[in-house]
């Protein structure tokens, strides 16, 4: 009985791991590796003890690696799904212990059908909360890291106090007082998570005001250079009244004529042209990005740069956050346009595209030949432009990081840049 219980004990660690985890299906070959696991830590079991337990913690790690790729969300997954068990383990015993005799065969069955039962709905309840949390707010990198660090520090301690009590022996006693210093240091160590994570949260409410404040400085700077160009256009439109009124008064109808046909009628031209190509921009119902994207693409145009947007349907929301979003949305525009004002020539597009998905925002530009590789151009501190001002594509990973259902994409090929952002809706 002890054979299958070990085996069975590792059949479910890795299952509640997998469901924590949210992993992938297992592979078939996956699932006949974690068999034969299974099995070894039953005979295992027969030579060490409860010692088998780091195999079997290492055993689902590895396996569960193997299809996720991702080292921090396993060790997550394995840590909680495995501290399910820990907690389960005293209580099932000592509940059972009254009505079964201890150490008989009888206990041991029951212990393990309801060992099985109950970590599968601790799990489920762990991966619903997860669930939850993610759908509520934004977590910090360091505090993601932070909770799997803390669920894999109570599994090592937890698995030293067994130890202890397999080496000193097993007794009803034990359990209890086992159980009892589980339930303490649960309690303390999520009593220093919380307190963790609020100074962690004053900080990230910190640097969201300074990044409002930056963003909301550079909407005025934006405004007041608007309202400098509409005075200049109204100087400009009073110069070409009054040169105008020179014609008019000369009766100079001919040279009236010449004038509006080579000056006047190519400059029109030229802004008619230039608004067809942002006129897509009134399919754009986020207020914030329609202005932003707006303001950038008329400095393009001032600057000489032939820039355009497209948007084949109206996009009334984005499901990201307003600030962090016009923040990285900046930094592709601004790199775009400094790419192109260096190599003085070329142009750009910005385009929106929505989906049943997600939201895709491209912003594309053409750009020097020998641009660097993508993995250097995000480098901290690397740039093109001189030294200590590559922070952009640094910045722009960052800023993504902070949305969990976006991702973006930055794509080099010969003359051409290319950024795409795809943003998931919730």
């Amino acid at each position: 009985m002890m054979f299958v219980g070990a085996g069975l004990q590792f059949l479910i660690m890795l299952a509640s791991g997998h469901i924590v985890s949210e992993s992938r299906t297992l592979s078939a070959k996956n699932k006949a590796v974690a068999i034969l696991f299974a099995l070894f830590s039953g005979f295992l079991f027969q030579w060490i003890g409860v010692y088998v337990s780091v195999f079997m913690l290492l055993g689902s790690f590895a396996i569960l690696y193997t299809s996720e790729r991702d080292a921090l969300r396993v060790l997550g997954g394995i840590s909680y799904g495995a501290l399910g068990m820990l907690l389960l383990d005293p209580v099932i015993t000592l509940l059972a212990t009254p009505f079964f005799p201890f150490g008989s065969q009888t206990l041991m069955f029951v212990y393990l059908v309801f060992l099985a039962l109950c970590s599968l709905m601790f799990s489920l309840g762990m991966r619903r909360l997860k669930q939850h949390i993610r759908r509520k707010r934004n977590l910090d990198d360091r505090l993601k890291r932070m909770i799997v660090y803390l669920g894999a520090m109570l599994v090592v301690v937890y698995y030293l106090c067994i130890y202890l009590s397999a080496y000193i022996g097993e007794t009803i006693e034990l359990i209890q007082l086992n159980l009892f210093f589980f339930a303490v240091y649960l309690l303390i160590a999520f009593a220093a998570f919380f307190v963790y994570s609020q100074s962690l949260r004053k900080s990230y409410e910190v640097k969201q005001k300074e990044a409002e404040y930056s963003t909301m400085q550079r909407y005025t700077d934006e405004l007041e250079r608007q309202y400098t160009e509409i005075r200049k256009f109204r100087h400009d439109h009073q110069n070409i009244l009054s040169s105008l009124d020179a014609f008019i008064q000369e009766e100079d109808f001919d040279g009236l004529k010449r004038y509006y046909r080579e000056k006047l009628k190519r400059t029109s031209e030229h802004l008619e042209s230039n608004n067809f190509k942002l006129e897509n921009l009134s399919r754009i119902k986020v207020k914030e990005v329609k202005s932003l994207v707006a303001a950038k693409l008329i400095r393009a145009q001032e600057l000489g740069i032939d820039a355009t947007f497209e948007a084949k349907e109206e996009i009334g929301v984005i499901a990201a956050d307003s600030v962090v979003l016009v923040r990285a949305l900046g930094i592709l525009l601004d790199n775009a346009i400094e790419e192109l004002q260096q190599i003085r020539r070329g142009s750009m597009t910005v385009g929106m595209i929505q989906d049943r998905k997600a939201v895709h925002i491209i912003v594309q530009n053409d750009c020097r030949d020998d641009l660097p590789r993508v993995h250097k151009l995000k480098e901290a501190g690397f740039s093109t432009k001189g030294s200590n001002r590559g922070l952009g594509l640094a910045n722009l990973t960052e800023l993504i990081g902070q949305l969990p259902n976006a991702v973006s994409e930055t794509v080099v090929e010969p003359g051409v840049f290319k950024q795409i952002l795809v943003i998931n809706h919730i």
